[in-house]
């Protein structure tokens, strides 16, 4: 009997051990950092993280920001977004400031995503009703190729992705972004913003 048992706990081992060799082969992950830059000077950096298997991918951004603008401003971002089998599930992202907290979320809801964005000087809840594919942060680690909108996380807007000569260009809220790709990798953005425009560049 106490061989038996032996067995048995040396099969549920090797069976545990097959289970998280198979987890970890099937699972890849991408990290890349970046410079935030506002006329060639340094105001920041930006962490993007990728973590996918064969149905699931989840992206997350962290940006720290700290510069003048008639005062001292800054500026902690940190967003995570989710999807399943290429459809975005799941966006979650906070804002800290000096001149206050922000968050929003996009949650897929049985036919629609409901939409609750608070950011600077806007508010929106307006529901979103077709599957979206893809959004900023999916931006950072895959060209949009024949991609024709996205979702900009924190306002929660879907936006037409329009491929210009050498970049894809986005209107998000009254500001026009643009994002430049080298052999389908990325490697800067030109970002505008009612405080003030800056460059995210790739190190």
């Amino acid at each position: 009997m106490l061989m038996e048992n032996k067995s048995t706990v040396s099969y549920h081992k090797t069976l545990l051990t097959i289970l998280l060799f198979t987890i970890i082969s099937t699972t890849k992950s991408q990290t890349l950092t970046c410079d935030i830059l506002v006329a060639g000077i340094s105001i920041g950096t930006l962490s993007a993280s990728k973590v996918s298997d064969a149905e699931k991918s989840m992206y997350s951004i962290d940006s720290n920001v700290n510069f003048w603008f008639f005062g001292r401003v800054f500026i902690d971002y940190q967003l995570k977004t989710s999807y399943e089998n290429g459809i975005l599930v799941h966006s979650y992202s906070k804002t800290k400031t000096n001149r206050g907290d922000y968050s929003s979320t996009v949650k897929w809801s049985d036919d629609y995503y409901q939409v609750d964005a608070k950011s600077y000087k806007f508010e929106n809840s307006e529901s979103i009703f077709t599957k979206i594919l893809f959004s900023t942060s999916r931006m950072y680690f895959e060209e949009p190729i024949n991609q024709q909108q996205f979702l900009a996380e924190n306002f929660g807007i879907v936006s037409a992705l329009v491929k210009k000569k050498d970049y894809y260009e986005v209107h998000v809220n009254g500001n026009v972004n643009k994002f430049y790709y080298e052999n389908g990798q990325f490697v800067k953005a030109i970002m505008q913003s009612p405080i003030k425009n800056y460059v995210i560049l790739k190190k």
